[in-house]
């Protein structure tokens, strides 16, 4: 069992009202659900879970913790995890202590959770068996920097797990939009406005796609297992796309499963690259 965070969304509601929400335009409590749902969160360690083997007894490093949920999961399954959350900016700062607070409800330390950036880690070489990163590399400042980090950190044979959303891909999920994909930044702007939302978080975030990580890892020593193809057309096939605003695109790919392009247009996706999210499984060599 999990504790109940029903207070601490309303808190979290407020709060993503008078900075998300603004950009946005989803509803706050909507988000404040999504940002804190238990299930949502099983399902990314589920997903770890069928991709790395299980790893009871291993250290990972979650970089990008969020609210902590993830990490509970992880060390309520006798994993060694302990995560980042930067606390440069006030959202930030609010997301940290919130965290801290979600994990002494849930029995473990505050400790867990340090205040410090992807691009500069507080640890040594070779540290972690696994180094994971989930919906937060769009959100820091340097890609390459952050990559390289997780990288110097991994023990040789552990492993990078990487979930970003693909801005190579059709579908936005922050904003819940069709997406053109490769938008430059200033494009990219202009079009969200065309939607009637505005690009205030839009500004901070890295347009990642797939193209540009390979370039970004070309040169570490890494060995990539895979980009999350296999699991993206799944999903697709099977209509089971969740979390977030991905619910949302559903309708889609309702319409085109019921004139029987479904299994076409997800192929064509994946090769494409046009896959979302990214999962970047990598091992260090």
């Amino acid at each position: 069992m999990y504790p109940d965070l029903s207070d601490i969304e309303k808190r979290l509601a407020i709060h993503v009202s008078k900075t998300l929400a603004r950009s946005t335009k989803r509803s706050p409590k909507e988000t404040a659900e999504a940002l804190l749902s238990w299930s949502r969160s099983q399902e990314f360690y589920d997903e770890m879970i069928s991709l790395l083997g299980p790893p009871e007894g291993k250290k990972l490093l979650e970089i990008g913790c969020g609210y902590g949920l993830f990490l509970v999961l992880c060390l309520k399954n006798g994993i060694k995890a302990e995560g980042i959350e930067p606390a440069n900016q006030e959202f930030y700062k609010f997301t940290l202590k919130l965290s801290k607070e979600i994990l002494k409800r849930s029995g473990f330390s505050q400790k867990v959770v340090k205040n410090a950036e992807g691009e500069s880690l507080p640890y040594k070489d070779n540290t972690f068996d696994v180094v994971a990163s989930l919906y937060t590399l769009e959100h820091v400042r340097d890609v390459k920097k952050v990559l390289s980090e997780s990288t110097r950190v991994l023990k040789p044979g552990g492993y990078l797990y990487i979930v970003v959303p693909n801005y190579g891909s059709f579908w936005e999920g922050h904003y819940g939009i069709f997406w053109i994909p490769y938008l430059p930044k200033f494009l990219a702007k202009i079009y969200v406005r065309l939607w009637s939302k505005k690009p205030y978080a839009l500004s901070e975030y890295q347009l990642v796609n797939q193209v540009t990580l390979e370039r970004y890892i070309i040169n570490l020593p890494l060995k990539v297992h895979g980009w999350g193809n296999e699991l993206f057309i799944q999903k697709v096939q099977n209509l089971s796309i969740s979390g977030g605003t991905l619910g949302s695109a559903k309708k889609i790919l309702r319409i085109l499963d019921s004139i029987k392009l479904l299994k076409l247009a997800a192929h064509m996706a994946s090769l494409l690259k046009a896959q979302t999210p990214i999962i970047l499984v990598a091992k260090k060599k």
